[in-house]
């Protein structure tokens, strides 16, 4: 029987695989915070219609918030500028390089280019 946590972990794999793409970084998506409540700041004053406005202009900035936020993760999602492609004559060309290169552990056709920056020694930090 399928485990009914599959589509989700399916489609955070997706979501994650243009920033790395690794086990940490899904299960910082699985613990991240939810989204902030737009209201939790509200100062009520017991006038409802005064209420009501302060409760109004906190969800329109809540909006707002939200969709920078949409637009970033947007972004992110469609870049196509994330990764590249190493071409050479033979399929088993490629798999002599990525064995004695020690990056088929990592997979044969798409890999986390972290990972391969690690097998490589490449730093990754900014100097």
């Amino acid at each position: 029987m399928p485990d009914s946590n599959d589509d989700l972990m399916a489609q955070l794999a997706g979501a994650a695989a243009p920033m790395g793409g690794s086990n940490a970084d899904l299960l910082a998506q699985l613990n991240a915070d939810p989204e902030p409540d737009p209201l939790a700041d509200v100062e009520y004053t017991g006038d409802v219609p005064e209420d009501s406005r302060r409760e109004l202009t906190a969800l329109q900035q809540g909006f707002r918030d939200r969709a920078k936020r949409e637009a970033e993760r947007f972004r992110l999602a469609t870049d196509s500028e994330y990764w590249i492609a190493v071409c050479f004559k033979t399929r088993e060309d490629k798999e002599k390089f990525l064995r004695n290169a020690k990056l088929l552990p990592i997979g044969d056709k798409y890999m986390d280019g972290y990972a391969v920056a690690k097998v490589l020694g490449v730093p990754m930090e900014d100097d």
